[in-house]
C-alpha cells in the first residue's frame, strides 16, 4: 500500500463528491477485460482487491482509488513479419506491386488477426484525493502516467479543476544554494545522492552516489553552472526520497518510526492491513506537503492559485461538507 512515488496536483476547487458519490461516479468507467480485438482497455478497479468491493476505499476525507490497463502485447517486429509475409503472398500470386495505401489496409487485418492471440500486459496506478486539504496524490513519478490518471478522473467525475503546484521559489535554485551554502532547514537532512545539470548545455548532467553533497567538489560543480536537478533527503527522520526539482517526489520511503506505529496496530486480513497502512500513509503525507511547499516559499500566488483569502475559504467550505 505503501506509495513509492508521489506526483502532487492541487484541487482549484472543493470536492463536491461524497465516499458514495465517487463510487457511483466510477461505476460507469468500471474496468472490464479488454475484447478479442481491442488493444488497450483502462478502467477503475477495486483497491480493496475483491470484485465486490467498492471502487473507492475512503478513510475520512481520504479516497483511495486504483486504475487498471490492459494493453496487448504486439511487437512491431512481429506485425511487420506477418505483414511482409501476407505482401509477399499476394504479390506471388497476382504478380504485381503491392501499393503503400494497400499495404496499410493490410496492416489493419493483421493486427485483428494477431489480436486474439496476443499477450495482455495489466498495470495499477494508484492515487487518492485528500478532500480536506484539497490534494490529489497519484503514485508515479511518470508525467504521463500520471496524467492519464487525471484525465480518466476528470472522464468519470465530468470536471476534475487541478494543477501541479507551483512554487513562489525554485525549487532548483534553493536546493542548490543548501549544497552551495550548505544551509540545510533543521528537518531536512541531505542523502548521499543527486544530479546536478548545466542548463546551458543540454544533456550535461553530473549524477552522484554515496557522496557528501556539501564537499568542496559538489561546490565546485555549483561554481561551474551547474544546478541540483534531483537531491536525495531525509524530512523528520520519518521519510527519505529523492526529489525532483519539478516538486516530484521519487523512491519514497517510509523510515523506521512510521513503520514501527503501523506495525502496532493489528490487522487480521489483508484488507484490514491495507486500510491500516492506508490510513497511516496519508496521514503522515497530509503533514509532509505544507512542509514541502514551505520550503520553496509556498504555492505561487497568481492565475488559477487561491489567495490567502480564497485558500481560508475553500478549507471552511471543505470541513462543512458531510
Amino acid at each position: 500500500m505503501w506509495f513509492k512515488n508521489l506526483t502532487l496536483y492541487k484541487l482549484q476547487s472543493p470536492l463536491r463528491e461524497t465516499a458514495e458519490g465517487l463510487q457511483e461516479a466510477l461505476a460507469a468507467f468500471a474496468w472490464e477485460p479488454a475484447a478479442r480485438f481491442e488493444m488497450q482497455r483502462v478502467g477503475w478497479v477495486p483497491p480493496m482487491g475483491r470484485p465486490d468491493a467498492p471502487l473507492t476505499h475512503s478513510v475520512g476525507n481520504f479516497h483511495l482509488l486504483c486504475l487498471h490497463e490492459e494493453s496487448k502485447l504486439l511487437p512491431a517486429s512481429v506485425i511487420r513479419d506477418a505483414l511482409d509475409e501476407k505482401v509477399g503472398e499476394i504479390e506471388h500470386k497476382e504478380s504485381r506491386k503491392v501499393r503503400r495505401r494497400e499495404k496499410d489496409q493490410l496492416k489493419e487485418e493483421v493486427i485483428l488477426d494477431l489480436l486474439p492471440r496476443a499477450f495482455s500486459r495489466h498495470r495499477r496506478t494508484w492515487g487518492y484525493i485528500d478532500a480536506r486539504d484539497g490534494w490529489l496524490v497519484v503514485d508515479t513519478a511518470s508525467a504521463r502516467a500520471a496524467e492519464d490518471f487525471v484525465e480518466h478522473l476528470r472522464e468519470a467525475l465530468g470536471t476534475l479543476p487541478v494543477a501541479l503546484p507551483e512554487t513562489k521559489e525554485s525549487p532548483q535554485a534553493v536546493m542548490t544554494r543548501w549544497l552551495a551554502e550548505d544551509d540545510i532547514p533543521g528537518d531536512i537532512e541531505l542523502g548521499e545522492e543527486a544530479v546536478l545539470e548545466d542548463p546551458r548545455a543540454e544533456g550535461c548532467e553530473v549524477r552522484v552516489k554515496r557522496q557528501d553533497l556539501v564537499a568542496e567538489e559538489m561546490r565546485a560543480h555549483i561554481q561551474a553552472g551547474k544546478r541540483v536537478r534531483t537531491l536525495a533527503l531525509t524530512w523528520g527522520e520519518r521519510l527519505a526520497c529523492v526529489l525532483d526539482a519539478s516538486l516530484v517526489v521519487k523512491r519514497l520511503k517510509f523510515l523506521d518510526m512510521v513503520q514501527e506505529q503501523a506495525a502496532e496496530e493489528e490487522a487480521e486480513t489483508p484488507e484490514e492491513r491495507l486500510d491500516v497502512d492506508f490510513s497511516l500513509m496519508s496521514l503522515e503525507l497530509q503533514r509532509f506537503y505544507p512542509r514541502l511547499m514551505e520550503l520553496f516559499g509556498g504555492v505561487r500566488q497568481g492565475l488559477g492559485e487561491e489567495t490567502s483569502e480564497v485558500a481560508d475559504a475553500y478549507a471552511d467550505e471543505v470541513h462543512q461538507q458531510p
